[in-house]
C-alpha cells in the first residue's frame, strides 16, 4: 500500500514523486505486500527508544522498524533539518530506508541471499531523481533507532541509500 500526503509541497514534493515511481516499479518487479510511505519523523520515546514514525492519515501515526505484516516497506528521512539553498533551488540530505522482512517474497527465483539484487534494483530505480552519495546494509543502515527487537538474521534485509535531493 502507498501511502501519500495531500497537495505536498517543499521537499516532500520530491518524495513523493520518487515515493510513487518507486512504489509502481517496485510492486510490478516484485509482486509482494508492499508499503510505500514518504518523509518518516523520528520520535524520542523517554530519550530512550529513537524511532522513525510515518503519517498515516488524521492524527494517526505508525512506527515503521517491527513492521512485519508486510514483506517489504520504505521511507524517507531527512539527515538533518538545515536546507541548503542556492538562489532558487534548496537542496536536502536524504536517506531512503528499505525494510524487507523476507527476501524469499521479494525475489523467491533467486536462491541464494538476495541481498545486492533488491539493492541495485532499487538503485536503478531512483538515480534520476538525486544524487546518490552511499549505501549502508545491514544494522548499521539503522544507526540511531532503536534496533533493540529487530533480528539482522535471513530472510531478513534493511539498506539505506544516502544522496542529496533538489527540492524547489
Amino acid at each position: 500500500m502507498i501511502y501519500l500526503k495531500t497537495n505536498p509541497v517543499g521537499i516532500d514534493i520530491q518524495i513523493q514523486r520518487m515515493q510513487e515511481y518507486l512504489y509502481d516499479k517496485l510492486n510490478t518487479s516484485w509482486g509482494c505486500d508492499i508499503n510505500a510511505y514518504g518523509r518518516a519523523y523520528i520520535d524520542e520515546d523517554n530519550d530512550t527508544s529513537i524511532k522513525p514514525i510515518v503519517f498515516k492519515g488524521g492524527v494517526d501515526y505508525k512506527e515503521v522498524l517491527t513492521d512485519d505484516k508486510v514483506d517489504a516497506q520504505f521511507f524517507f528521512v531527512e539527515e538533518n533539518s538545515e536546507t541548503i539553498s542556492n538562489s532558487c533551488i534548496s537542496s536536502n540530505n536524504l536517506n531512503l530506508i528499505f525494510i524487507v522482512n523476507d527476501l524469499r517474497k521479494v525475489k523467491g527465483s533467486v536462491t541464494h541471499y538476495a541481498d545486492e539484487e533488491i539493492k541495485e534494483e532499487v538503485k536503478s530505480y531512483i538515480k534520476s531523481f538525486w544524487e546518490m552519495q552511499s549505501v549502508i546494509k545491514g544494522k548499521d543502515s539503522l544507526d540511531g533507532f532503536d534496533v533493540s527487537q529487530l533480528k539482522f538474521l535471513y530472510p531478513y534485509f534493511v539498506f539505506k541509500i544516502s544522496g542529496s535531493i533538489n527540492n524547489y
